[in-house]
């Protein structure tokens, strides 16, 4: 396992390779960083909550911009309506005598 490797940063296969990547991560922990067991728990904890929180940072950016698109599109549909009317008002005056 490198040094900039985690269990987060790569897909994992199968279970057991979860099991694994952070098995040789709490070790790497321990034994290059100096982080005791309780505290390479706690990494590991918070790294897959940050994990968690990006995929769910990335669905709320993902449903905003939906969001946003159909607003444009109800926005120019709208515009259209009024446009279309202020003629149609403007050619009702050129019509009366």
């Amino acid at each position: 396992m490198a040094p900039d490797d985690s269990p987060t940063s790569r897909p994992p296969e199968t279970p057991g390779q979860v099991s694994e990547a952070e098995r040789l991560y709490r070790r790497r922990l321990r034994e290059i960083l100096g982080v005791n067991a309780a505290g390479a728990e706690v990494i590991l904890r918070l790294r897959r909550q940050v994990a968690e929180l990006q995929a769910r940072v990335r669905q709320l950016e993902a449903e905003l911009a939906m969001r946003e698109m159909g607003q444009q599109v109800r926005l120019t549909q709208y515009r259209a309506s009024c446009f279309e009317a202020s003629w149609q008002e403007v050619a009702d005056l050129e019509e009366r005598p």
